[in-house]
């Protein structure tokens, strides 16, 4: 039995080691590469090591530091993408929302004014939104049955039911807040256009200034249909304009 179960481990070691690719990294291993390459002041290096650990699983901390790497190379458009991309991870980093801000003035693109639901909405990710609104559906679901089987019926089941209805529409409000945010394009481009139909030779409509941020309204192949700020709707190649998430 134990020479069975230590075979069974050798097994699944081999095939995980064979599974990655040889030379893979992990997104620790890329953060820290991208660290050091900020440090030395090598900034197209450090911004591709975050985006990488930023896609490998690391999280907001990785697209908020490839967002400090474009800033230094004066690259507004992909700072403020990758800003919004950790913004949408964790969104109660005053860092992350204070350099969101700094580049967007210096750039000339002019931010959405914050209203009540961003402060409210915004206080927390998409993610715990929707564990909010599961974990209300659940003990909506409880405190409605339970006075079935304990065969009673008391106003605190029935009051519990109704705060975890509300915890759940809440947290269905939430992510709906932040549906907004994966339906955003950011242009990253200096030279972006909005054009009448998703063809590389079709007619400009209106320019795209770097940083400014658009409603995806559709796609087609390589190409988004963006609704701009000034109402100004048009198609945009996905390499001029990049979707937040």
């Amino acid at each position: 039995m134990q020479r069975t179960f230590a075979k069974l481990i050798i097994f699944f070691a081999l095939a995980a080691s064979f599974a990655l690719p040889a030379g893979a990294q992990t997104a620790q291993e890329l953060f820290e590469l991208g660290m050091r390459s900020y440090k030395n002041a090598d900034y197209a290096s450090a911004a591709k090591y975050f985006e990488d650990a930023a896609r490998g699983g690391y999280g907001a901390a990785a697209y908020h530091n490839a967002g400090n790497a474009y800033a230094k190379m004066q690259k507004p458009g992909l700072a403020i993408l990758n800003y919004e991309r950790a913004r949408y991870i964790n969104p109660r980093s005053p860092e992350t929302i204070a350099n969101i801000s700094a580049v967007s003035k210096a750039a000339g693109v002019p931010e959405s004014p914050r209203g009540f639901a961003d402060s409210f909405f915004g206080e927390l990710s998409n993610a715990e939104w929707i564990i909010a609104a599961s974990c209300g559906f659940w003990a909506m679901l409880a405190f409605a049955v339970m006075p079935i089987f304990l065969r009673r019926k008391k106003a605190a089941f029935k009051a519990a039911a109704i705060l975890g209805a509300a915890i759940m529409c809440l947290g269905i409000s939430g992510s709906i807040y932040w549906s907004r945010m994966r339906n955003t394009a950011i242009s990253v481009s200096p030279d972006a256009l909005l054009k009448l139909s998703p063809a590389q030779n079709a007619p400009a409509i209106a320019t795209f200034a770097e940083g400014k941020r658009a409603i995806i309204k559709d796609r087609k192949g390589a190409y988004l249909l963006l609704s701009a700020p000034d109402k100004k709707t048009g198609w945009v190649d996905i390499e001029s304009a990049k979707p937040v998430r």
